[in-house]
C-alpha cells in the first residue's frame, strides 16, 4: 500500500508522458488494422511520437517530446514536414517538463500556444472512493455489439448529440481497440454514458469519458469513474492518470475522486502552410 502521492516531479512526469506515448502508438496500430483509418501514419521525433490518422482527425498531434534530452532543430522540422504532407498544423502537445531545447526551437519554427490540458493523477489501490448514486450502474462491454453501443454513446455524449459521421467513425475507432476495457455507465436501466481504461506497464490512463446530455448531473461520470479506478488497481496498476480541461465539470469531478494535478500541458501548433 501507499503511504501517500508521489511527488508530481520530473521523474513521475517521465512516466506519465512515456505511457501516453506508448497508448498513442497502440492506438495508431488498431486504427490502420481495423481498416477505421487505414491511412494513420506515425513517425518517432523527439523521444515521442507524431501521429495522423485523418484529415480534420481531433487526435492528430503528437506528445513525449523532449522527455528524454534534448530536442534538435532537424527534429522540429521533421514534424513539420509530417504534418505539411498531410495538409495538417503541425502540433505538439509539451509537458512542462521537457527539455528547453524544445521550447526554444517550437518557437522559432512559429507554433503559438493552442489550448491547454490538465494531466491529474492518484497512487493505487485507491485509498477511497466516491460512492454510486442510486439507480446507476456500471458494466464493461465485453461484445462487439456492447462496443458498438459504447461508441455511439461516447461520440453523442461528446458532441451533445450534434453527432456527424466523422464522430461516429472516431468512435468506433477507439471502441475497436482490443487492448483496452471500455465501460459502459446506466441510468434508468439503459445506457447513458462511457469511460475507456488502457492499463500499460503500471500506469491507467482513464479517458473516453462521456455523458448523454439528458443524464447529466446524476452520477453516472462518477461511477464510472470509480469502477475503472477500482478495476486498474486490482489488476495491479500502482498509477492512476487522467486528463480534463482546466476548471471543468470533469476535473471537479476527478479531484473529488482522489486525483491531483501532476501538471498543465499547453499545446502548441504550427498553422498548415496555406
Amino acid at each position: 500500500m501507499h503511504e501517500g502521492y508521489p511527488l508530481a516531479d520530473t521523474r513521475l512526469a517521465h512516466r506519465i508522458e512515456a505511457a501516453t506515448v506508448r497508448d498513442l502508438r497502440a492506438y495508431a496500430v488498431s486504427a490502420r488494422t481495423t481498416g477505421l483509418f487505414p491511412q494513420t501514419a506515425t513517425l518517432s521525433v523527439g523521444g515521442g511520437v507524431a501521429v495522423w490518422f485523418s484529415e480534420g482527425n481531433v487526435v492528430n498531434g503528437s506528445f513525449g517530446l523532449g522527455m528524454n534530452g534534448e530536442v534538435e532543430h532537424e527534429e522540429v522540422a521533421a514534424l513539420i514536414a509530417f504534418f505539411e504532407e498531410r495538409g495538417a498544423p503541425a502540433r505538439v502537445d509539451v509537458c512542462p517538463h521537457a527539455d528547453a531545447s524544445l521550447i526554444r526551437w517550437l518557437a522559432e519554427s512559429g507554433f503559438v500556444a493552442a489550448g491547454f490540458e490538465m494531466v491529474l493523477y492518484q497512487p493505487l489501490p485507491a485509498r477511497t472512493l466516491p460512492g454510486t448514486a442510486a439507480g446507476i450502474g456500471v458494466r464493461i462491454a465485453a461484445s462487439a455489439a456492447e462496443k458498438d453501443v459504447w461508441a455511439e454513446l461516447e461520440a453523442r455524449g461528446f458532441k451533445d448529440e450534434d453527432v456527424e459521421d466523422a464522430d461516429m467513425v472516431l468512435a468506433r475507432a477507439i471502441a475497436a481497440r482490443d487492448d483496452a476495457l471500455h465501460f459502459i455507465g446506466e441510468a434508468e436501466g439503459g445506457p447513458a454514458g462511457t469511460g475507456m481504461l488502457v492499463m500499460t506497464e503500471g500506469v491507467a490512463l482513464l479517458n473516453g469519458d462521456s455523458t448523454l446530455p439528458r443524464f447529466r448531473g446524476r452520477g453516472v461520470q462518477t461511477a464510472v469513474l470509480a469502477a475503472r479506478i477500482r478495476h486498474a488497481g486490482e489488476a495491479g496498476c500502482d498509477l492512476a492518470v487522467i486528463e480534463a480541461a482546466p476548471g471543468g465539470v470533469s476535473m471537479r469531478n476527478q479531484e473529488r475522486a482522489g486525483f491531483r494535478v501532476a501538471y498543465t500541458r499547453v499545446t502548441l501548433e504550427r498553422p498548415a502552410a496555406s
